[in-house]
């Protein structure tokens, strides 16, 4: 799976049904070849001018990769 495939996915958090946004990056072990965590950026409007508005979800957090959705199990403040 490409990244460019997993960017087009919504972020979906199991434990409350949030939509927590859109894959922007990936963060790779070289030495294993395996993923370590994927970066989401939030869909907050104006959040990206006054806070945080990316959430670090490790991959083991990652319950499913669906066709449209990935869904997440994870605390949002993270």
């Amino acid at each position: 799976m490409l990244l460019k495939e997993l960017q087009t996915r919504d972020v979906v958090n199991v434990t409350d049904g949030s939509k927590l946004g859109k894959v922007t990056d990936i963060e790779v072990d070289f030495t294993t070849g395996k993923i370590n965590s994927i970066t989401v950026t939030k869909n907050k409007g104006l959040s990206g001018f006054f806070g945080n508005n990316q959430i670090n979800i490790q991959w083991n957090q990652i319950v499913k990769i669906g066709g449209e959705v990935i869904i997440v199990n994870c605390n949002q403040t993270e």
